[in-house]
């Protein structure tokens, strides 16, 4: 425990505005497929790695690190630790799910089109009607430079995963949603992962 511990401390650094990479996270001890956020607050109320991480600040001449900050950069919404919260789980919180892509762009996303290729068939099997597809189409040719800087893609917008905590034969709208992610950044594994456990199976 105290050696794992050191390891973590040792190794975090600031947290960059935004977005990080699995890769970040694994490097500094924290593994995003399988880090609940609630596992964070363990982090925020241990006295021991608090005082660690200030013995450690004081030390040294580097920019400071923040322990809790950068698992929450890590962690996922969508899990729960079961430990923490035997009698909770997110399994089924919502009724169904739209993944909404422009046809022309998705292939700027290369997690999302590998998702589409591979993972698909799949998510289907289990999740049934309860998870649909919704393709647009962006007939301008021209790129907007502000969308695509934003994670647009090319003449269009990203793809976003919406989630509606009512289910209809039809007719969903996207301001009736209740959840809307914009998968800019989100890793195949990691989509489908949420997908799999926020919707009821069929």
């Amino acid at each position: 425990m105290w050696t794992l511990t050191l390891i973590i401390v040792s190794t975090l650094h600031t947290a960059t505005a935004g977005g990080v990479s699995n890769e970040w996270c694994l490097e500094r001890g924290f593994d995003p497929s399988s880090l609940s956020c609630d596992t964070c607050q363990l982090l925020a109320e241990s006295t021991t790695l608090q005082r660690l991480q200030d013995d450690k600040n004081k030390a040294s001449n580097d920019e400071h690190i923040d322990i809790n900050k950068e698992c929450q950069v890590c962690c996922q919404e969508y899990k729960v630790n079961p430990l923490l919260r035997p009698g909770e789980t997110l399994k089924g919180k919502y009724k169904h799910a739209i993944l909404k892509y422009d046809e022309k762009s998705v292939d700027n996303y290369q997690e999302v089109r590998d998702f589409l290729e591979r993972d698909l068939s799949d998510v289907l099997s289990f999740k049934g009607d309860k998870f649909q597809l919704e393709k647009i189409q962006n007939d301008s040719p021209n790129i907007d430079m502000y969308t695509f800087m934003m994670g647009g893609g090319y003449g269009g917008a990203g793809p976003q995963l919406m989630f509606f905590e009512q289910s209809k034969k039809e007719g969903y709208k996207e301001d009736e949603a209740g959840e809307i992610i914009n998968l800019r950044g989100w890793k195949r594994e990691d989509l489908r992962n949420m997908i799999l456990t926020l919707l009821p199976n069929a």
